[in-house]
């Protein structure tokens, strides 16, 4: 007997690579279905550059990075290209009539955390400080948030499904970052701690003018690391869902389960932009 092209491919697809057809909620046909691009590697390449980015951007934090280095700005000229492509990608299927809503759901949530780590990472060379302690605390803690994420989209993407334990992960971002605000407030009100200030012959402000611009300045940092980590666990909601969705599928015996609700996270709308 001959199995259906259509059919055969879902099986194959079943044991190696997830469709995209089973991550998004379809309204045409197969054939229509089978020219979806692979959303999940594109997310999973933009996963990627937010694990540099965070790398990078917490070494310019503590010293070892200049914040004009050619890495950074490598990594801000390959975010665009992510952005462009991804948006092309996106409009692509919502002329086909797609329902992508977590897809895009999850590609403005990592981007939207990219463009707050290259702004803190402007940050830095506005004004010269020595890192904090909580700052770098909280740095890390947005690091392990872009690897769990990134680490959960690679085994989604290459067909398993368990990857609930690095949603959580990237969830938990939120709260573990919360925990060092209090901790951070201290470091923001010490403006006479003179160690934090640049060295004599490179200030060309008086002290009290550069004391205000320090505590405006870690203000903006903690509240963009604050906004990233709101980022990091909106995209891990979704990681979430698709991953017991597609855990329900295989224990049922499914080749296919139903596509993505859009992303909603407590207290915020569904992809709701920050700027």
């Amino acid at each position: 007997m001959t199995i259906p092209l259509a059919r055969s491919r879902r099986q194959v697809n079943a044991v190696t690579l997830i469709p995209i057809a089973q991550v998004v909620r379809r309204v045409r046909p197969l054939a229509a279905a089978m020219e979806m691009p692979d959303f999940l590697s594109m997310i999973d390449q933009q996963a990627r550059m937010l694990v540099n980015l965070a790398t990078t951007v917490g070494e310019t934090l503590e010293g070892k990075e200049s914040a004009h280095s050619v890495r950074l700005l490598d990594l801000e000229q390959r975010r665009e290209e992510l952005k462009r492509r991804n948006q092309a990608a996106v409009h692509s299927m919502l002329d086909l009539g797609a329902d992508i809503d977590e897809i895009r759901g999850s590609m403005e949530a990592l981007d939207r955390a990219a463009a707050r780590l290259l702004l803190a990472a402007r940050g830095l060379h506005q004004f010269w400080l020595h890192p904090t302690e909580a700052g770098c605390q909280m740095m890390a803690v947005i690091r392990n948030g872009t690897e769990s994420l990134q680490h959960g989209y690679a085994q989604f993407t290459n067909g398993w499904s368990a990857a609930e334990f690095d949603a959580d992960e990237a969830i938990a971002s939120k709260d573990a970052l919360s925990r060092y605000r209090i901790p951070a407030f201290p470091e923001i009100l010490d403006t006479d701690d003179e160690s934090r200030l640049p060295p004599l012959d490179q200030r060309v402000v008086n002290p009290d003018l550069m004391s205000v611009e320090r505590t405006f300045w870690l203000t903006e940092l903690y509240g963009n690391l604050d906004d990233i980590a709101q980022e990091l666990a909106c995209a891990g909601v979704i990681l979430k869902e698709w991953s017991r969705r597609r855990f329900a599928s295989l224990h049922d015996g499914r080749q296919e389960w139903a596509g993505p609700a859009p992303c909603d996270t407590p207290g915020r709308p569904p992809n709701s932009g920050r700027s």
